[in-house]
């Protein structure tokens, strides 16, 4: 049982209530529940039947509580001796709470005797009922009943196991009327104890008398039992004759407890403030980790979340501190594009077949990467290729479809190297739009699902516009066209001085500039497998198709694509023309213009210093500038000059900058007026609708009001707390 005083200036009132703290089978409850018993009692003589009555309500919890109310006190003592469901002993709690003038704020809490002549299970449960209550700051009050022998009085056991130094624990001796005018040995030994001679205790032991049975018939009033009590003590020895007279009756034991209980309060006070703030403090935190509370309104509330996810999610697309990761991630995929459209550059060789190459010392280069490097294209086949488009063309002239054709076949993977790229750029922006939604969303779980919805149309919707752009794209760079002439024209008297070089037996410097196809070394375990360049051409004349979803992805793929292609066809052998045998191994491309040292001929390979003495000629005679690439053109003209003629490419700058530009940039410039499009800004039921959204969910709702309700009452008690420290 449980009594709580509260001083009132108001009537004496006694309320009842039980709390519900565990089940039937001593289980702890879900939810703790007080439910109040009764009405309030404003006469003292009706409490103690009240009392059993609620007792009983505890002790059979089979029957509702309220049947307990009203019971007579014959039928109460009926069911308490005759029902066999009747608990002995129960975790429940019955709460007194009394209030009213000459009373002081205080609570106390009636723990059941210990037993031992029980089963072991009822004597554990008691046990441990009264240990859960006797930890912490209370008093505790062992009450002795001078009947028992104290030796074997475990309370007191109990109390040492808690309090070991004592400063809590007050033993109070019960029942001394009891006691036989013939029993003197126990008188003695009990004295002896009030007296501290015997189990000595910190703030020793106290003696009262209480009214019996008796007594509580006549119904005396407390004042009568007190002086019932004061007479008792100073005529009955040998308590009359004891010095410790300060230790006997009631007042005396309430003047010690109320001394005893300040110095613990003064002791507990920092420690309580301290313990109450922190608690505090993390209710605090607790709440901060909820969703704020929508306090604009519905369509204000909504276009700030909007807008919040809109610079968010630019903050990513344009790279800004603390949110580099989508521009690394994009890099990485351009990177990726580069090095496989990279991959597609012809090795054109600049003699007749492998056996002229052979003689000619065109010898492989070890440290070059052979991945990088497709299969060697050899005057003999280029010729081959030519003759076959040559329709009605004058002699010497190109047919213009022969460097489509040409051109078409180095291109054949270029569309899936496209779409690859795009995948990996398009994950990557997904991943960071998913997590920007699941920031700003989180909080609202409709709202956040329909987000998500809006999110993955709207980028489906750029990502078809982007595929349009990336198949004309594709499409262009089909055809040799370009308005860069000089450039081109630079670029292609250049190579042809490099190659009439090779053919006239002259040695290039190894340190000239690297082949707009010679690139940096790469893992040959990244190479895509290429078809053979046979295959390619025939399949370029073929034209191929792979149907695919979307109408962006259908024109790219609309593109001719080469038949298919394995690991092993990289390195495959074909002919081109009848008798012409079977290609070398591919070779680097920087390493083919290089003649091996024991070979050369003197007559045919002029020196560095030769050529220098030819510049220095020319110069004299007018012609300024030139360079020992010059010397190339001056060789007279071969009959496979037009079939060294090439054309640079311009696909790995445009994709990336297409991708970035129609679908990474405009699903971001695109993301705040989609959103309000999809969520309905301007419609009639908006704000009702917008209210719903941002509904908290019930969880989320019970967590918030529990977490408020534990602040108001920590708030409550360091102000109770400070109060009582002034």
């Amino acid at each position: 049982m449980e009594c709580r005083l509260v001083s009132s200036p108001g009537l004496w009132t006694c309320r009842l209530s039980i709390r519900w703290e565990f089940d039937d089978e001593g289980k702890p409850l879900g939810k703790v529940e007080e439910s109040s018993f009764g009405t309030p009692i404003t006469n003292k003589d009706d409490v103690e039947l009240a009392l059993r009555r609620a007792q009983a309500a505890v002790l059979n919890p089979e029957f509702p509580p309220s049947f307990f109310v009203s019971i007579s006190e014959a039928d109460l003592a009926a069911i308490m001796l005759n029902n066999e469901k009747t608990l002995r002993f129960s975790r429940n709690v019955l709460c007194v709470d009394i209030s009213g003038p000459d009373l002081t704020d205080l609570a106390f809490v009636d723990l059941p005797g210990i037993i031992q002549n029980a089963p072991r299970k009822m004597v554990t449960l008691v046990e441990d009922l009264v240990l859960s209550h006797i930890q912490g700051n209370c008093l505790i009050l062992v009450a002795l009943p001078m009947t028992d022998d104290i030796e074997n009085q475990k309370a007191l056991r109990l109390a040492r196991q808690v309090d070991a130094e004592g400063q809590r624990t007050i033993g109070v001796m019960t029942k001394p009327d009891l006691l036989s005018a013939g029993s003197t040995k126990s008188r003695e030994i009990w004295l002896d104890v009030m007296e501290g001679r015997r189990h000595q205790l910190t703030h020793g032991y106290y003696c009262t008398r209480q009214p019996d049975d008796a007594d509580r018939t006549r119904k005396i009033t407390a004042a009568r039992a007190r002086e019932a009590e004061t007479e008792f003590f100073s005529k009955t020895s040998p308590w009359s004759t004891t010095a410790e007279q300060r230790r006997l009756g009631t007042r005396n034991l309430v003047a010690t407890l109320s001394k005893l209980l300040v110095e613990i309060i003064d002791r507990s006070l920092p420690k309580l403030l301290s313990e109450t703030i922190s608690q505090l403090e993390v209710c605090d935190k607790r709440i901060s980790t909820l969703p704020p509370v929508v306090q604009l309104d519905p369509i204000s509330h909504m276009s700030n979340l909007v807008t919040s996810l809109m610079v968010e999610v630019n903050k990513h697309v344009q790279g800004g501190p603390g949110a580099e990761r989508l521009i690394h991630d994009n890099r990485i995929a351009f990177a990726s594009f580069k090095q496989a459209i990279r991959r597609t550059a012809p090795n054109f060789v600049p003699a007749l077949n492998a056996h002229e190459a052979a003689q000619m010392s065109i010898s492989t280069n070890e440290d070059e990467p052979i991945s990088l490097i497709g299969e060697p294209f050899y005057l003999q086949d280029m010729k081959a290729h030519l003759q076959k488009s040559i329709t009605r063309e004058l002699p010497g002239k190109v047919p213009f479809e022969a460097n489509v054709i040409l051109i078409k076949a180095f291109q054949t993977s270029w569309a899936r190297s496209t779409q690859k790229c795009f995948d990996q750029v398009q994950e990557a922006l997904l991943k960071i739009l998913r997590e920007c939604v699941q920031t700003t969303f989180n909080s609202y779980e409709a709202l956040h699902a329909h987000v998500k919805g809006f999110i993955s149309e709207s980028v489906k919707r750029h990502r078809e516009a982007c595929f349009n752009h990336l198949a004309v794209i594709l499409e262009t760079q089909q055809s040799p066209f370009t308005l860069n002439t000089h450039y081109l024209q630079a670029s292609q008297d250049k190579w042809l001085g490099r190659y009439k070089d090779a053919r006239a037996g002259r040695s290039t410097a190894t340190n000239a500039s690297p082949s707009p196809f010679a690139f940096g070394a790469l893992s040959t375990a990244s190479a895509d497998p290429k078809p053979s360049l046979e295959s390619r051409l025939s399949a370029e004349k073929r034209g191929g198709w792979v149907p695919v979803q979307t109408d962006g992805e259908r024109k790219i793929a609309a593109l001719p694509k080469s038949a298919s292609s394995s690991s092993s066809t990289v390195n495959e052998n074909f002919k081109w023309a009848e008798g012409k045998g079977a290609f070398p191994k591919p070779v680097a491309e920087s390493s083919l213009f290089k003649r091996e040292e024991t070979t050369p001929s003197p007559a045919l390979t002029p020196s560095k210093g030769d050529d220098n003495v030819l510049l220095a000629m020319l110069a004299a005679r007018g012609f300024h500038g030139l360079t020992v690439e010059d010397l190339g053109r001056l060789n007279p003209s071969d009959e496979y000059e037009m079939e060294l003629k090439i054309m640079a490419e311009k696909i790995i700058d445009i994709v990336p900058e297409v991708i970035d530009l129609t679908f990474v940039k405009a699903v971001a410039k695109d993301l705040q007026p989609y959103l309000y499009k999809k969520l309905g800004f301007g419609t009639t039921d908006v704000n009702a609708r917008f209210t719903k959204f941002l509904a908290e969910d019930s969880q989320m709702a019970a967590r918030r009001e529990t977490l408020m309700s534990q602040k108001t009452r920590l708030e409550r008690v360091k102000q109770e707390l400070f109060d009582f420290g002034l």
